[in-house]
């Protein structure tokens, strides 16, 4: 039986692995911070442990020997303070570095961003050999980066280290994509930038966690680094066309002249980190990111891993819908 550890087990994507490790038979050590979760992701084959990852002495207390360690865990945000991006994305990978290193374990699949891409043009056909950005839109990229960084610049040639860079996330408890287009369109109207003619890539959550699945059971990928998504850019119009519709939403798409928006957002950025507030509910990422075309090369998944996704987009938005009401 394979055994793995999970890192943020408790969050969207590590809920959907750790299921479906288990669906297959795996020994799963689920590390998290939400002891509710936790507590229903038990079952014979998981083992929910209550941790917070920043803590070194504590985390290698819950470790233990495995077969690999799945690094899903992270400070996921447009918005926040550097120093928790820091602590969560940069610390946190060293500290798990450390405990593989302990407890002899031989592969880290890490989890990062299509994030470390973004510079505010239109970017398309990505490729994993193409450039990063030279000026990182957020702490989030910057730190998801570095985070890279620690696994591939590390001398341990015993470990296998393994990244994947998964584009745009959706599908059942997605707490990021969703919620924030949503929220923008609680007033009946969304914001269309480019005329709707901006090409993105999404990916359901079922896809990467079958793309992390076969970098874990593909031998000879150490320090290989791979884009994922669901292989079918569409218009951004489309794509919300296609949420709206799933979720019975009366939301028009308003063209709206993207400098302008850019603008608005910089505004309220600066207002929010003056007072201290919440994300604002418009960010200059978030505009950017409807605003500029990224689409991804996904060849060398497809050659090195063999991975081709199982689940078209439009299924994946029916699957979040259908959860969404639901829940």
């Amino acid at each position: 039986m394979m055994k793995a550890i999970v890192t943020g087990a408790t969050g969207f994507l590590g809920k959907h692995l750790c299921n479906e490790l288990s669906h297959q038979g795996w020994k799963v050590i689920a590390l998290g911070r939400n002891r509710e979760i936790g507590t229903r992701l038990s079952n014979s084959n998981v083992s929910f442990k209550y941790i917070d990852l920043e803590d070194n002495a504590g985390l290698s207390r819950v470790f233990e020997h495995a077969d690999i360690i799945f690094h899903c865990a992270a400070f996921s945000s447009a918005w926040g303070n550097k120093n928790k991006f820091y602590s969560n994305n940069v610390t946190v990978t060293k500290n798990i570095l450390l405990c593989a290193e302990k407890y002899k374990i031989n592969k880290i699949i890490h989890i990062s961003s299509t994030s470390v891409y973004f510079d505010f043009t239109d970017r398309l056909n990505i490729s994993e050999t193409d450039s990063v950005s030279e000026r990182f839109v957020n702490a989030y990229a910057e730190t998801k980066y570095l985070s890279e960084k620690v696994l591939l610049d590390d001398a341990n040639t015993n470990i296998e280290k393994v990244i994947i860079r998964p584009r745009g996330i959706i599908g059942e408890g997605d707490n990021a994509i969703m919620p924030r287009i949503l929220r923008v369109a609680e007033k009946g109207t969304f914001p269309l930038f480019n005329n709707g003619n901006t090409l993105l890539d999404i990916t359901y959550v079922k896809n990467v966690v079958d793309a992390m699945l076969l970098c874990g059971t593909t031998n000879n990928i150490d320090g290989e680094v791979f884009n994922i998504s669901n292989d079918e850019p569409r218009k951004i119009a489309s794509i919300l066309d296609a949420v709206f519709r799933e979720l019975d939403l009366n939301v028009k798409l308003k063209h709206a002249p993207y400098s302008l928006f850019l603008g608005i957002a910089n505004i309220l950025e600066g207002w929010a980190k003056i007072t201290k507030g919440n994300e604002p509910i418009l960010t200059k990422y978030g505009v950017g990111l409807l605003g500029n075309s990224q689409t991804l090369n996904i060849n060398k998944a497809k050659n090195i891993l063999s991975y081709k996704p199982s689940y078209t987009l439009d299924e994946g938005i029916s699957c979040y819908a259908e959860w969404q009401k639901n829940k």
